[in-house]
């Protein structure tokens, strides 16, 4: 892998910057801007729309389906701008990162032609329906069901954590369809849209800020042709979805705009020499999390298996998230007071030279 960026890909950062510094106005007249914490538990239909007007959702998906015909790796490098702007992504990462990418390889050509164009124009989101009461982090556990009559399945179940259901028109789903086979073989994968009579959403807010919902599936019937990948094939088309949602490139550059407040706060107080070893240490981790992510960005586009790599990122970009959190609290005490990071946001969002 090629670490330095083309001049297309400094070209494509460039432009995420002006367009996130075009977003402040809107940004800042939302009092929820202020309350979210990382970049994916904000939500935002406003900010939704504008990414899709401007050509920023979907950047890897065909021209004909509404992106750029750019790579994967190119979208990890603009999800880093956007996360030092501090977007609020939820939205765009669960309609285009994740869900987006598993119905541009799996879906049927007439399911990717009725919903990737508007989900690329950001008229049409996503929520996703996997962790239940008893299938969290062993999604093989999963207990919805949905029984094949005919040309439709009949789908009775229960989805937890379901973040942005509240927004979303349609659901990504995990539900089994033989529970005779062993658990991760009797999977499939389903959308449907979340008008369908017998589905209930129900929101609640969450501590930090934001919304959580639960999704009540009683009865659900959904057509056969809104199947995705193969019938009890689903286990495949959920680990490639997961894939992509590991890479965090947007929640890295978030961290990234953290440490250097961090250091900007040192400096002013004139305590910076005192910490310089371990801020350092800090953005070498960082520095170290950014290149898994990218990399694991890079195996995609070249059609690699990329599930070691993708959890590697994974794993690396929340232990530096945790320790650049601690280092924060530790080296700044009181200034990391919520009330005063969300004004620190509103007035220090500007672009790092290197990051953003």
């Amino acid at each position: 892998m090629d670490l330095r960026l083309t001049p297309d890909q400094l070209a494509l950062r460039a432009e995420a910057r002006a367009f996130s510094e075009r977003l402040r106005p809107l940004l800042e007249a939302d009092p929820e801007w202020r309350r979210q914490g990382l970049l994916s538990d904000g939500d935002s239909r406003a900010v939704t729309e504008e990414l899709g007007r401007a050509g920023w959702i979907g950047l890897p998906w065909p021209t004909e389906l509404g992106g750029r015909g750019l790579g994967h790796l190119d979208a990890a490098l603009a999800e880093e701008v956007f996360g030092y702007h501090w977007l609020p992504l939820s939205l765009y990462l669960l309609s285009s990162k994740t869900i987006g990418a598993a119905l541009e390889r799996f879906a049927s050509a007439e399911l990717k032609e009725r919903l990737l164009p508007p989900v690329a124009r950001g008229e049409l989101v996503f929520c996703q329906g996997f962790s239940e009461p008893g299938a969290g982090s062993d999604l093989g556990s999963l207990r919805t069901r949905a029984v094949l009559e005919a040309d439709r399945f009949v789908v009775d179940g229960h989805k937890i954590w379901t973040s942005s259901a509240h927004l979303a028109e349609w659901i990504y789903l995990a539900v089994r369809t033989d529970p005779e086979r062993p658990k991760h073989h009797g999977i499939s994968v389903l959308v449907a849209d979340l008008a369908t009579p017998g589905i209930t959403v129900r929101q609640f807010p969450t501590l930090g800020g934001g919304s959580l919902c639960e999704v009540f599936l009683d009865g659900v019937e959904i057509p056969r042709t809104q199947l995705v990948g193969e019938l009890h094939g689903g286990w495949e088309v959920l680990m490639h979805t997961l894939d992509f949602e590991r890479i965090t490139a947007e929640k890295l550059g978030g961290v990234a705009w953290v440490l250097d407040g961090v250091e900007r706060h040192l400096e002013e107080t004139g305590r910076v020499e005192s910490a310089r070893e371990h801020v350092a240490r800090l953005r070498g981790e960082l520095e170290a999390a950014r290149l898994l992510s990218f990399r694991a960005a890079w195996l995609l586009d070249r059609g690699e298996p990329a599930a070691a790599a993708s959890a590697m990122a994974k794993l690396a970009g929340a232990r530096v998230t945790q320790r650049v959190a601690d280092a924060a609290c530790d080296l700044l005490g009181l200034s990391t007071r919520p009330d005063r990071l969300r004004k620190e946001r509103v007035a220090n969002c500007g672009p790092d030279p290197e990051r953003a």
